[in-house]
């Protein structure tokens, strides 16, 4: 789906996404250094394309940049941000791009939805803890 293709700048993360990086299994260490990604200057970007049946995310913050590539449907291995081992799918269900990730102990939902400008992305971890996250179209 060719709205999702762009580079989206992060805006807006509700209160709960300590709590969702804490249900999937990221350190203490890590969720303060994510913390500390969202204040200040420092940029959030996904870069999200599509070659074929192929997805690529980038993700872009102060202390980095992580590019991985899903083919649509099947199952890939991956790692997290912090360099956990998972699998991940992605969907299209409808006008949403689903990202779903099977960890150690924990599953996640991850779905972006496109309205006009904006990206948002709901992360639900183990089905019970959710997270909001709010992007806007990178000029």
């Amino acid at each position: 789906m060719a709205a999702f293709c762009n580079k989206w700048e992060l805006i807006s993360t509700d209160e709960n996404f300590g709590k969702y990086m804490e249900a999937v299994g990221v350190s203490q260490e890590k969720q303060g250094l994510a913390q500390k990604s969202l204040v200040g200057n420092a940029k959030v970007y996904q870069e999200i394309s599509k070659d074929g049946s192929t997805w690529s995310v980038k993700v872009i913050t102060m202390a980095g940049e992580k590019l991985d590539k899903y083919p649509e449907g099947q199952e890939t291995e991956a790692l997290t941000l912090d360099g956990r081992k998972v699998k991940v799918v992605y969907t299209l269900e409808g006008d949403n791009l689903v990202e779903s990730q099977t960890g150690d102990g924990f599953t996640s939902r991850n779905v972006r939805q496109v309205n006009g400008d904006q990206m948002t992305m709901t992360f639900t971890a183990n089905k019970s803890i959710t997270s909001v996250r709010v992007y806007k179209r990178a000029s």
